[in-house]
């Protein structure tokens, strides 16, 4: 940075906005490099800054023209694509919520507690994500119909509630 602004002279240096940004981040690091020799149980966390740095890189696209058509679509397509993210979770929240009522500390057996469960509103919301995405899916079908007194004691209709986290997601993911 030092020798940059010995390059451009300070005036012309602070003229680009990710030159002003590179400056504050170099400095805020090292205030907080300092203050951590005195105070070693505290952090401000301004060296999380440095990562933001990486965004430079979006500088090349004034150059690179398929680049630069490849960030506007992507940018144009954001809407879009977080409207995907909320439906997605408004999906999981549900049936992660549905899953706790049905569920919810039911898979204790002999063996132990296998680690995706619905004891938790933390767990139901990570099993039902690892339901959706395919991971290992049907040993989590297993252990629910298990847990509600397996195919013989009335537990098969609770596949239901997992062959549906399966088609309502996917039909979900695959329709945008």
């Amino acid at each position: 940075m030092l020798l940059k602004m010995y390059g451009l002279k300070i005036r012309i240096y602070f003229e680009s906005t990710f030159n002003i940004f590179d400056c504050t981040v170099i400095i805020g690091s090292l205030f907080e490099i300092i203050w951590g020799f005195f105070h070693t149980d505290t952090s401000f966390g301004i060296s999380v800054l440095r990562a933001l740095r990486l965004l430079r890189i979006f500088k090349v696209t004034r150059y690179w023209a398929s680049l630069r058509n490849l960030v506007v679509s992507l940018l144009n397509s954001m809407r879009s694509i977080i409207s995907l993210l909320f439906l997605l979770f408004l999906f999981i929240l549900i049936f992660a919520l549905l899953g706790m009522q049905l569920f919810g500390g039911d898979f204790n057996f002999d063996e132990g507690r296998p680690t995706q469960n619905f004891d938790t509103f933390v767990k139901a919301l990570m099993t039902v994500f690892q339901i959706l995405t395919g991971e290992d899916w049907n040993t989590v079908m297993y252990n629910g119909i298990r847990a509600q007194g397996g195919v013989s004691g009335g537990g098969g209709i609770y596949a239901i509630y997992f062959v549906l986290v399966m088609l309502v997601g996917n039909c979900i993911l695959f329709s945008y």
